[in-house]
């Protein structure tokens, strides 16, 4: 689940469909009707404020108003509560930075041409939250992981999920085919290598 904290007018069309669509799961999850997802941690920001259902509704409002603006059929009747005031949940410059950079590094992949849109201005947050000084959030998975890693030690740390090895220093599957010592197994992805 990625409830981005970005202003939905700088998430590009997958991520602002993605967030919409987990947004709504995000939704039951605090109203208590699914049996998955009840301690996801990017849900900690909702369940603190004195209203949650009301928080959830007002940050899937901010991605239905720029959905509509860019001509997307997103059925706002979906968002059970709506119109409540409340108040702005606090958010670490340091988390939006990171989000930020995050998305930078999907988009780049996935549509580069939505680059000018984040890399145009500062990172913004989305109008359910106040920005305020700080790092990563505690509830972001890459902490998580991170502080796990300190505490199983260095062998068992490389096992978790931190951050993966640049595509340049990872071997490709054609290179261990060129290499003696790698044991050779006869296999249809082996077979489709060699006959490239």
């Amino acid at each position: 689940m990625r409830l981005w904290s970005l202003d939905p007018a700088l998430l590009d069309r997958a991520a602002l469909i993605a967030c919409w669509r987990e947004g709504l799961l995000a939704q039951k999850v605090l109203a208590g009707l699914t049996k998955g997802y009840t301690k996801h941690p990017q849900l900690e920001r909702f369940r603190k404020t004195p209203d949650p259902p009301a928080a959830i509704g007002h940050f899937l409002e901010s991605l239905y108003l720029e959905a509509v603006a860019r001509g997307y059929n997103f059925d706002v009747a979906r968002i059970t509560v709506r119109g409540r005031p409340v108040p702005h949940i606090p958010l670490h410059q340091g988390q939006l930075e990171y989000e930020h950079d995050w998305l930078v590094t999907k988009v780049r992949k996935r549509q580069p041409d939505w680059l000018d849109v984040l890399e145009g201005a500062p990172p913004r947050a989305a109008r359910s939250f106040a920005v305020v000084p700080g790092g990563v959030e505690s509830w972001e998975r890459v902490q998580e992981v991170a502080a796990k890693k300190s505490e199983k030690g260095a062998s068992e740390a490389k096992v978790g999920r931190v951050k993966a090895a640049p595509a340049a220093k990872r071997p490709r599957p054609q290179d261990l085919l060129l290499q003696p010592d790698v044991p050779r197994r006869v296999t249809r992805a082996r077979v489709k290598l060699e006959s490239a």
